[in-house]
C-alpha cells in the first residue's frame, strides 16, 4: 500500500471574475522511502496540490474534491479540523516556500520548534527544549544552544531554511512535503539542504514530495517525476524516463531550456514560446496546445493518458496511431540533465 495516495484531485477557487480550476483530476502515489518530484511553471498547481494534502486551502473561497487523499489508507478529506491538527506536523509535515514568512517573527526559533514537539509528542517544556537543540544539531546549525534563543531575523536564509526542516522533521513524519526548499539560496547552501533532506529520509524512511522549478534538484534527489501544466498531469515516470526519453512536448521544452555543460553549450537556449494560459479561460482540449509546435486539430479534444510501459505515462495525441497528422512524433529526445536519480 502506498504511504500517500492522491486520487482524482480537483481544487478550485471562486473569484470575482469567475471560478478558477487550479488542479484538475490529479492522481499519484508515493511509497515509504521514495521521493516524488513535482515540476512545472508557476501557476501550474504544484503548491495548491500540496496545500490540499495538508487541508490548508481556505474553504471558501477554495473547494477541494477528490476520490480520496489517503495517508496510510486513511482518507484525510474525511477528517475533522481537530483531527487534522493532530496529523499536521506529526504524520505529514511541510516545508514552506519562504521561511521568513512562515516563521513567527516575535517568537524564538526554539519556542516555535518546541511548541510542535510538545503538542504532538507530549513532552514537558524542558525535554522539548532538549529535543529542539538536538534537532538543530541534527540539521547542522552551529551553536544550537545559542540559536534556540534567537529570532528568525537574526539568522541567515540558509539557517532559516534549516530551522524549517528541523521543525518539519521534529516529530518524525511519514510524509514530508517540501515546497521549493532551495529557492533563493546560493548553490552551496542548496547542496547542503539537499544532502540534509536525503540523509533525513534515509534515517527516517519518510516519503518526500519535492515541489521545485529546478530540474537539476529533481535529477539529483527524485526517484519519480510528475510534470504539471495548467493544473493537469501531463507526464509521469521515473526520473530516468523523464530525463532521457521525455514524451510530452512541454517536458521536452523544459529540458531544452536548460543550460548544458557539453559541446553544444555555445548554442542558444530554446525557450518555450508563449505564456501559461489564463485558468479562467482555458482552451478546449490540451491546455498546452496554443504553445506547442506539434499541435494539430485533435488537440482541441480531451486528451487521455497514454501508457509507454514501466509506469511512464503522458497526455499527448502525438502517440495516438488513430490520429492522422503530418507532424507526428517530435524530434530526438531532449538531453538529460546532469545528475543521477536515486
Amino acid at each position: 500500500m502506498a504511504l500517500l495516495e492522491v486520487s482524482d484531485l480537483h481544487v478550485g477557487f471562486k473569484t470575482d471574475d469567475g471560478y478558477v480550476n487550479a488542479v484538475n483530476g490529479l492522481s499519484y502515489s508515493v511509497e515509504s522511502g521514495s521521493t516524488l518530484g513535482i515540476v512545472g511553471e508557476s501557476g501550474s498547481g504544484k503548491s495548491v496540490n500540496a496545500l490540499s494534502i495538508m487541508r490548508l486551502i481556505p474553504t471558501p473561497p477554495g473547494r477541494i474534491k477528490a476520490t480520496k487523499i489517503a495517508l496510510r489508507g486513511e482518507d484525510l478529506l474525511a477528517k475533522s479540523e481537530p483531527e487534522m491538527r493532530k496529523i499536521r506536523g506529526k504524520d505529514v509535515a511541510m516545508i514552506f516556500q519562504d521561511p521568513m514568512t512562515s516563521l513567527n517573527p516575535v517568537l524564538t526559533v526554539g519556542d516555535q520548534i518546541s511548541e510542535t514537539i510538545r503538542l504532538h509528542l507530549g513532552l514537558n517544556k524542558k525535554d522539548a527544549l532538549t529535543k529542539t537543540v538536538d534537532m538543530l544539531r541534527l540539521v547542522r546549525i552551529p551553536l544550537p544552544e545559542k540559536r534556540v534563543r534567537e529570532y528568525p531575523h537574526q539568522l541567515s536564509g540558509g539557517m532559516r531554511q534549516r530551522i524549517m526542516i528541523a521543525m518539519a522533521l521534529s516529530c518524525d513524519p511519514g510524509v514530508l512535503i517540501a515546497d521549493e526548499p532551495t529557492t533563493a539560496l546560493d548553490v552551496t547552501i542548496q547542496a547542503q539542504i539537499i544532502d540534509l533532506m536525503n540523509e533525513m529520509q534515509q534515517r527516517l524512511g519518510s516519503a518526500i514530495v519535492m515541489i521545485t522549478h529546478d530540474l537539476g534538484v529533481v535529477a539529483e534527489t527524485c526517484k519519480y517525476v510528475l510534470v504539471m501544466y495548467a493544473g493537469n498531469l501531463v507526464e509521469y515516470g521515473t526520473a530516468d524516463q523523464i530525463f532521457t526519453t521525455p514524451k510530452h512536448p512541454y517536458t521536452m521544452g523544459l529540458l531544452a531550456s536548460l543550460p548544458r555543460l557539453d559541446e553544444k553549450q555555445a548554442t542558444r537556449l530554446i525557450p518555450i514560446d508563449g505564456q501559461p494560459p489564463n485558468l479562467l479561460r482555458l482552451p478546449p482540449g490540451c491546455a498546452f496546445a496554443p504553445r506547442c509546435r506539434f499541435r494539430m486539430p485533435a488537440c482541441e479534444a480531451a486528451v487521455p493518458l497514454y501508457d509507454f510501459g514501466a509506469g511512464h505515462v503522458a497526455r499527448c495525441f502525438l502517440y495516438d496511431e488513430s490520429v492522422e497528422s503530418e507532424r507526428r512524433l517530435p524530434v530526438e529526445p531532449a538531453p538529460a540533465v546532469p545528475g543521477s536519480a536515486t
